[in-house]
């Protein structure tokens, strides 16, 4: 009888063994897949002015049908708009976007982010990011692009109330292209003045913000694309956890953050057609 027991006992453990061999066995099969299947593609798309049919067109301007289009099409091929803060959650913690997601972006902070884009994205139940220069909310003539125009921070506010428009910088004063272009680094400036400045310009842009009661995200679009590696290593000392260049790439987004700095983006130029639009992104 106990011959009879220890002879069952044995069977049993050899069992467990191989099913545990099994098992790892199996996960190694499976798991190079998961890792694999554990990242996504996603587009950037960037507009700046939004402007009704007849009005001019040209590299930073596109129509109010233009835009349309391009969200019809988006939907046909199955791509969603996703929030920024959205793709910052997947990262961070593997929160789950649709399986093929597409991020809008509208430089600059335009008044017809009011009123030509809202309206399309509640048709068509879309969202964007608004990437806000600071001096155009706050009024100031800094000789630079004067003329167009740009929303309030009272409109910034209306625009994030209506629950389709998240909202990250663009700089409070360096989306000028005169001396400096963008947040470039100077021929003869020193690492530690360049510093400085641009902490000045973060402080100025959180301060404004937060006079106007909004709320912006940590995540900073580099005027004009222009980089600067002084610039990452501060922004992201200072806590953004974004950043975005104006390449034309699409980003691969894993649950490293690395991955969110130096988002690369597509300019909708006012010039090229839906279909070239969609081309790149099937290219791609």
């Amino acid at each position: 009888m106990s011959q009879s027991k220890n002879g069952i006992w044995g069977m049993v453990f050899y069992a467990a063994v191989l099913l545990a061999l099994i098992g790892l066995l199996c996960y190694g099969l499976v798991a190079p897949a998961s890792a694999q299947e554990d990242s996504c593609t996603l587009p950037i798309l960037m507009y700046h002015d939004i402007v009704p049919e007849g009005g001019l067109l040209d590299d930073y301007t596109a129509s109010v049908a233009q835009l349309e289009a391009d969200l019809q099409a988006l939907a046909q091929e199955g791509w969603q708009t996703v929030r920024l803060s959205e793709v910052i959650t997947y990262v961070r913690m593997g929160t789950p976007l649709p399986e093929k997601p597409v991020l809008l972006v509208f430089d600059d902070g335009y008044r017809s982010i009011l009123t030509q884009v809202l309206p399309l994205l509640q048709k068509y139940n879309a969202c964007a990011v608004v990437s806000v220069i600071g001096a155009r909310a706050q009024g100031i003539a800094d000789g630079c692009d004067t003329a167009g125009q740009y929303m309030t921070w009272q409109e910034l506010s209306q625009a994030v109330a209506s629950g389709r428009i998240e909202l990250q910088s663009h700089s409070a004063q360096l989306h000028v292209y005169r001396t400096r272009k963008g947040v470039q680094l100077l021929p003869e400036e020193t690492a530690q003045a360049y510093e400085a400045m641009l902490l000045s310009d973060m402080e100025q842009m959180d301060q404004w913000s937060r006079a106007a009661g909004i709320t912006m995200l940590r995540a900073f679009a580099y005027p004009y694309g222009y980089v600067e590696p002084l610039a990452d290593a501060l922004l992201q000392r200072q806590g953004y956890v974004a950043t975005m260049t104006s390449e034309p790439h699409l980003n691969l987004i894993t649950h490293d953050a690395v991955c969110l700095y130096r988002l690369g983006r597509l300019n909708r130029s006012g010039l090229i057609s839906t279909e070239t639009l969609m081309a790149w992104l099937r290219e791609e």
